[in-house]
């Protein structure tokens, strides 16, 4: 199929891209901007059309569906995190609730074989450290969503996406992917400092955070999952389409720094063992994921336990800063 994958010059879009390339189908990234020095690294060889745009923009998300011949959209792009979304609200709420609106007007209106939605762990409204299941609760009537505005938009935009499934007839998938971490992520979350200081040899310290704990999923493995999620049969009346993917197990700060102080001998970590007051309040949504419905349903399941994943992103980002150009595909098209 013909794809689009808003975003798609992200850390996420460009593996996305790659790994749907390799799955057979013919991707077109929408994105504001080309992809970065380390998108192109991911991209490498692979053929992908650059449709610029904002997801803000039906108008211009129809056009470009019309011209590209698109036949399936995988919805990524979106302001991201609960800090941005604290200083952003009115901006996080424009594009990211109606930039899922004009997808799915634009998924409707053309008559889409499947839109499937990259939505977050950030639904939840918050755990008790159980396994979060997708039918625990995303909403509270006495308090606001633990990852803010941000959450509150995730939360939205399944409901946006279920209630044209239902009245329309779109065939919607969401999954709530949590914690995505490998070469050409951005946001930190403790990882991204944690390897890549050890590749370059620099000093990582954090003043608090160490029992933070987060179900850190390996980029390929999210990205096959959207593979799997547009070849999986459509849904049959009443049947789930939200779906929980992850490693399934929830990891600390602290764990992570102890595994790559172990796979990248010098790295030199410290990290302080309590919370600041945004980590705490952020810390009520971490656990663990249930991934057992996307297995059974999607016929998906992670293939990179946290140390294996950790490893090939270090390779991979030894690799570009060794200025080697395209990166090896070992881990993306796993």
């Amino acid at each position: 199929m013909r794809v689009l994958v808003t975003g798609g010059s992200g850390f996420l879009g460009s593996h996305l891209a790659v790994a749907l390339q390799a799955a057979g189908h013919v991707p077109v990234s929408f994105d504001l901007a080309p992809p970065g020095a380390e998108a192109r690294a991911v991209l490498g060889d692979a053929e992908v059309i650059h449709a610029p745009g904002q997801i803000t923009d039906l108008a211009r998300i129809m056009d470009v569906c019309r011209a590209e011949g698109i036949e399936a959209l995988v919805h990524s792009a979106g302001i991201v995190g609960l800090e941005t979304s604290l200083v952003q609200p009115a901006a996080t709420y424009q594009t990211n609730v109606m930039g899922m609106v004009n997808v799915c007007e634009a998924a409707r209106q053309l008559a889409m074989a499947r839109l499937v939605y990259l939505s977050s762990n950030a639904a939840y409204h918050a755990g008790d450290g159980t396994p979060l299941k997708e039918a625990d609760p995303v909403f509270s009537i006495s308090g606001g969503n633990p990852a803010g505005h941000y959450g509150t938009t995730k939360m939205a935009c399944e409901a946006i996406g279920l209630a044209y499934a239902s009245f329309h007839g779109l065939d919607v998938l969401a999954l709530r992917i949590t914690a995505v971490y490998g070469f050409g992520m951005r946001t930190p979350m403790f990882i991204k400092p944690m390897v890549e200081g050890a590749v370059l040899g620099r000093p990582v310290r954090f003043a608090t955070g160490g029992p933070m704990k987060r179900d850190y999923t390996y980029v390929p493995d999210c990205a096959a999952a959207v593979v799997r999620s547009l070849a999986c049969p459509a849904p049959p009346a009443g049947a789930q389409r939200v779906f929980n993917v992850a490693a399934g197990q929830a990891r600390s700060a602290t764990e992570v720094a102890g595994i790559v102080r172990r796979l990248l001998p010098g790295a030199d970590i410290e990290i302080g063992d309590g919370l600041s007051p945004l980590e705490e309040v952020n810390a009520r949504m971490r656990a663990s994921l249930d991934i057992s419905a996307a297995r059974q349903m999607l016929g998906w399941a992670p293939a990179f336990p946290l140390e294996d994943g950790i490893h090939d992103y270090a390779e991979r980002f030894r690799a570009f800063q060794s200025g080697g150009g395209a990166l090896p595909r070992g881990g993306v098209m796993s």
